[in-house]
């Protein structure tokens, strides 16, 4: 219980207003996706029906026998929460959005060890809860904040190992929840392996007696849960559903080119995020510049923070898709820990108070930035929510679809009608071409170019597209504009 001592207030109000902040249009922001989709689809299916399959892939790469297309973490946790909380937009959120709050919290406690400075780490919270992809991805229904929460959990075990000498059993335990906790991060996404190389890289460049046995034990540790899913996979004799599943989707995700292509392609992918908010990405730049200069304040601690952002931001540079996926997020985490703590101490240093030009300019500075993260993120997004509330609402396409098609239909189709269908007591699918003896309904995008085949008709039409911002700002987004077609002849 001292975490809820009165020095902690702050990140437990942060988290808090992390959650409330963003449960404002959760269900209507983002739009209903492709990945949100794909992602949960067998979590729905294991609550509902007792098998991890996924139905809006069935009849494409034995998706209908078995699903291996992602690890079981995200899917198995979220299959409980239909079980306990019934299927729907809200429960598909809803998680990813507390562990997005949640690693609000972990991010703060391993900054305290880190960087040991509860106002440093304190802002390091606020400038990730802030940053408009952070929030984008914790409202988006995947499971990268799940993943990220899990991973810090790891990392934080580790450093208390690394840092203390506490008593054997309690070493013990860090130990074992270090591993634990990167094992399930590991089968949330594969992107935890970047995070054990890191705690790796800080144990060989520490050289502390003792160290190496402990990681070793920890990786160890977390390898168990990859090690026992791919084991259960044998022994149903899925191996080959496993490789071309996760691995033919895994190698899709993987970027290839020379060294030097990868890593200066990989900037530019941060360049790309952070377009719209290009003085928060300045701000993290600046805290590397920061760490650097200041390394020997900073001592053991500083080094273990470059490694850890160096190691993850390296494995994505040199592996990872630079088009798809949150995976810049994890080394982003660390970059928001070293800009928490160069805003914290030019915050509190001596120049400020005595209201010298320089201290202006520096407030200044950091005023502009806040301004851009809050257009570019939660206050940009409440911008369009004001203008857009009535076209986002999703009920009036699961009405409308519900007048339409008849239980029991198999309907090809986008993924954004993935609610409204399961609602009606139809089944879904996104893969493949349209095939009369398969597909009872065909539903299209009016904003899309689906090209039909020559045999259907028009049966309905709804949605509305989503007026421009203020008036005049119109937005990259989707809409639920939508016409379904049944066949002529079957």
């Amino acid at each position: 219980m001292r975490f809820f001592q009165f020095q902690n207030k702050g990140i437990i109000l942060i988290a808090v207003g992390f959650v409330l902040l963003n449960l404002v249009g959760l269900d209507r922001s983002p739009v209903v996706w492709m990945d949100e989709v794909t992602v949960n689809d067998p979590a729905k299916e294991l609550a509902l029906n007792g098998r991890m399959i996924s139905s809006v892939f069935a009849d494409w790469n034995g998706f209908g026998e078995a699903y291996y297309w992602q690890p079981p973490g995200q899917p198995a946790l979220m299959a409980l929460v239909y079980k306990l909380f019934a299927f729907g937009i809200w429960q598909t959120r809803i998680p990813g959005l507390l562990f997005g709050s949640g690693t609000l919290l972990v991010l703060y406690l391993l900054a305290v060890r880190l960087l040991r400075s509860r106002s440093a780490a304190l802002l390091s919270a606020v400038i990730l809860g802030l940053d408009p992809k952070y929030i984008e991805s914790a409202r988006s229904g995947r499971m990268d904040t799940q993943s990220l929460f899990l991973a810090l959990m790891g990392v934080l075990f580790f450093v208390g190992v690394m840092q203390d000498d506490d008593h054997a059993s309690a070493r013990g335990w860090r130990v074992l929840l270090a591993g634990a906790c990167l094992g399930l991060a590991g089968i949330t996404h594969p992107l935890a392996v970047a995070w054990v190389a890191a705690i790796g890289v800080i144990t060989v460049a520490w050289r502390r007696p003792g160290q190496l046995h402990t990681f070793l034990v920890v990786a160890v540790l977390a390898a168990i849960p990859a090690a026992m899913w791919i084991l259960s996979a044998a022994a149903a004799g899925d191996l080959e559903l496993l490789r071309t599943q996760f691995l033919e989707h895994g190698s899709s995700r993987l970027y290839a080119g020379g060294v030097f292509k990868r890593i200066v392609d990989e900037v530019l992918r941060y360049a790309e995020e952070y377009k719209f908010a290009p003085l928060l990405l300045a701000l993290y730049c600046g805290g590397v510049a920061w760490l650097l200069w200041r390394r020997p304040r900073f001592r053991r601690e500083g080094m273990w923070l470059a490694i850890l952002f160096v190691v993850p931001a390296f494995f994505n540079a040199l592996f990872m898709s630079k088009k798809v996926g949150f995976y810049f997020l994890h080394p982003v985490a660390v970059l928001a820990m070293m800009a928490g703590s160069m805003t914290a101490t030019l915050w509190q240093s001596s120049s400020f108070a005595k209201g010298s030009r320089m201290a202006l300019l520096s407030r200044g500075a950091l005023i502009l930035v806040l301004v851009n993260v809050l257009a570019a993120g939660i206050i940009g997004r409440y911008a369009a929510l004001a203008y857009q509330w009535r076209q986002r609402d999703y009920r009036p396409v699961a009405s409308a679809l519900a007048k339409i098609v008849p239980p029991d239909s198999v309907i090809w189709g986008p993924p954004d009608i993935w609610y409204a269908v399961e609602q009606a007591g139809a089944s879904l699918r996104i893969r493949g071409e349209p095939d009369p003896t398969r597909h009872d309904y065909l539903v299209t995008k009016v904003a899309g170019n689906t090209v039909l085949p020559p045999n259907v008709r028009m049966v309905g039409e709804f949605g509305d597209g989503l007026p421009p911002v203020f008036g005049a700002l119109q937005l990259r987004s989707a809409d639920y504009r939508m016409r379904v077609w049944e066949w002529e002849q079957r």
